[in-house]
């Protein structure tokens, strides 16, 4: 015997059950597409290319290519040192870090050099600068890279072990396009 509480219950479930059945499922959602790079990203897109780099003289130095990486959010320094100078390799990975609001750089060379450089944009260069130690010793870097009006870059780094007062060239470099 079916009462009517049973048979508008058995009927519920009928329609629940075909209504499931029956209606198609609604397509997921995409993710979210990650925003853009903000502007000040590409504040150092000049650097971007496969290059060929001399010294001052037009000596080779060696070549550099240097890429985009995570979607348009750093570079990624790929140098190969010219062997007939006793140069070495290495990369370095350099991005804008909005919660320092600084650009920053961590390099590390072949012969186990490391270098962690920050700072931004002056004058139409990106300069950056660090403090490490080397055998005890506190040595300032500071680097310089700067887009020139024919599409070369001259990098030019510098050190001091005397807290600033004097600085010593290292590396003076030009960059110009393969």
């Amino acid at each position: 015997m079916h009462t009517p509480c049973l048979r508008a219950a058995s009927a519920v479930l009928i329609m629940a059950a075909f209504f499931t059945i029956t209606l198609p499922a609604q397509p997921p959602t995409p993710p979210a597409a990650p925003p853009p790079p903000a502007p000040i990203n590409h504040d150092f897109d000049f650097w971007l290319g496969e290059w060929n780099v001399t010294t001052p003289d037009g000596k080779p130095a060696g070549t550099n290519r240097v890429e985009s990486v995570a979607g348009g959010h750093g570079l990624l320094e790929n140098w190969t040192g010219d062997p007939a100078v006793g140069g070495g390799n290495g990369k370095s990975l350099n991005c804008y870090n909005p919660a320092r609001r600084q650009w920053q750089q961590f390099w590390i060379g072949s012969g186990g050099g490391m270098l962690e450089l920050a700072g931004g944009l002056h004058d139409g260069s990106m300069v950056l600068t660090g403090q490490h130690l080397v055998r005890g010793q506190p040595i300032l870097e500071h680097i310089s890279w700067t887009p020139n009006a024919d599409g070369t870059v001259r990098q030019f780094w510098e050190q001091s072990r005397d807290a600033g007062k004097t600085w010593q060239p290292v590396f003076d470099g030009l960059y110009r396009k393969k």
